[in-house]
């Protein structure tokens, strides 16, 4: 676990071990389905890239494959318009937290030199959230 500031709160990175992140994926997802995020894809080959901006979680998914191991992410208004964004060969995945145990981020490395970063736009805790709309 890693402390650093982030702007005023001190922010707390937790590492997501492989064997755990089927299962630490799937409550992430169910607690933050229809929360806004936005997500970046960040490489050496094309610097910072927005993939997702401001949509609604549908879930994140982490997938054992015989052709190797897949973290997808999903987000959209409606059925019909949803976009994916998926990591081929994942290798760390953290999850950022404020100081009060809000999730607030999550970050993935895959063996391809990538890095793609899930923000939650409003960090906060599921349990202070009343009545997010469900789509």
């Amino acid at each position: 676990m890693l402390l650093k500031r982030h702007g005023e709160k001190m922010m707390e990175t937790v590492e997501i071990l492989p064997a755990r992140w089927s299962q630490a994926l799937a409550e992430f997802s169910a607690l933050h389905e229809g929360w806004l995020i936005s997500v970046d894809i960040l490489s050496s080959d094309m610097g910072a890239q927005a993939e997702i901006h401001d949509l609604p979680l549908t879930g994140v998914v982490a997938e054992r494959q015989k052709t190797g191991d897949t973290i997808t992410i999903a987000a959209a208004r409606s059925a019909a318009g949803q976009i994916t964004h998926t990591i081929h060969s994942p290798t760390r995945v953290w999850i950022e937290r404020t100081s009060d145990g809000a999730d607030a981020a999550m970050q993935i490395e895959s063996a391809e030199g990538t890095t793609t970063i899930l923000r939650l736009v409003t960090p906060a805790r599921p349990e202070t959230v009343d009545g997010l709309p469900k789509r």
